[in-house]
């Protein structure tokens, strides 16, 4: 189980749905059928998106 940071926030999560949305509906045109595991690929690219930014914030510091 990941856990995520507590300071992400509605806008930010709203954000990177509409991220996930674009992002999968290349992965279905590129599949050629619809994805019917799909709040599983959403839930993956978002908890990806998010150890990216994670990581990224503590390079900074």
């Amino acid at each position: 189980m990941v856990r995520l940071m507590c300071g992400l926030t509605k806008e930010k999560l709203a954000q990177l749905l509409k991220e996930a949305e674009r992002a999968h509906a290349e992965y279905e045109k590129k599949l050629g059928k619809r994805d019917e595991n799909w709040p599983e690929w959403y839930a993956e690219y978002i908890i990806e998106k998010l150890k990216k930014e994670k990581i990224n914030q503590k390079d900074l510091l």
